[in-house]
């Protein structure tokens, strides 16, 4: 089921960032909702995940040395899925602002869209097959 679920994870991530992209260049709200949704789908299977992942469990189970001694796990366990909340609460943000015909839709997608970018973990592999 882990497999299964990093497969899903890691391919719904190209969906995120194609969607993030076209809402930043047209900050309409049906691109907005897809944006947001989607990315709603890929959080949703990152919390899933983390409850299957070997690496995520091993890691709280020691959380003081892990976050003491940095690298992938503690990369995993504090900024990956502080990231993809944040960036969550802010494409939604964004299409609600775009649903009332606000400027400021671009501004929250934007910022939503560097947030992924940052919090994607760009030293794994990018397909999954």
């Amino acid at each position: 089921m882990h497999e299964a679920l990093l497969f899903l994870h890691g391919w719904v991530r190209w969906f995120v960032l194609l969607f993030g992209l076209l809402t930043l260049l047209r900050p309409e709200p049906r691109l907005g909702a897809f944006f947001a949704h989607t990315l709603t789908l890929q959080v949703v299977l990152g919390v899933v995940l983390a409850f299957t992942s070997p690496l995520f469990q091993g890691a709280l189970a020691n959380l003081p040395a892990v976050m003491a001694a940095g690298g992938e796990a503690r990369y995993f366990v504090a900024e990956h899925w502080v990231g993809g909340l944040v960036a969550l609460g802010l494409a939604h943000a964004g299409l609600a602002q775009a649903r009332k015909g606000k400027p400021r839709a671009r501004l929250l997608f934007g910022l939503a869209l560097l947030v992924l970018l940052l919090s994607i973990p760009w030293f794994r592999p990018l397909f999954r097959l």
